[in-house]
């Protein structure tokens, strides 16, 4: 029996991003080498629901163009080993009891699903990390 630790993350929508769009070199090392352990299946990435429906409004208003339906794009990728994590009735409430003035929805409720995990989430967001180091709420990881 094995004894190593498989490791997991939370994923936010612009890591998820990069990778989908095999822009690796945005990536840091440890965001790349995250993405590696889930793909050869030694780790665990998770994404939630906020980050699906982000990546839709961004196809939608033009920002990000997929190269297929949203449908095949996030079953390419659950193929290559990401998880889904459905949002939530209570990360809703969470995330609207953080105490943190940053109104951007999606990653109030990203932040929410990373605590309800209690996994770190995979980020550069500014506003996140700032928030993360001085809060303690969250683990970032980048």
């Amino acid at each position: 029996m094995s004894s190593r630790v498989v490791e997991g993350y939370v994923v936010d929508t612009h890591p998820l991003l990069f990778y989908a769009g095999n822009d690796l070199k945005r990536l840091s090392k440890r965001a790349r080498a995250a993405f590696e352990a889930a793909e050869s299946g030694e780790g665990f990435l998770y994404v939630p629901a906020p980050v699906v429906l982000e990546t839709w409004l961004l196809a939608l208003n033009g920002t990000i163009r997929l190269q297929t339906t949203l449908a095949a794009w996030w079953e390419d990728l659950a193929a290559s080993g990401f998880h889904p994590l459905d949002m939530t009735r209570d990360d809703i409430l969470d995330a609207a009891a953080l105490r943190w003035s940053h109104r951007d929805i999606f990653d109030r409720l990203i932040v929410a699903t990373a605590q309800r995990m209690d996994l770190p989430l995979l980020t550069k967001d500014h506003a996140i990390t700032e928030w993360a180091g001085v809060s303690g709420a969250i683990e970032v990881v980048w």
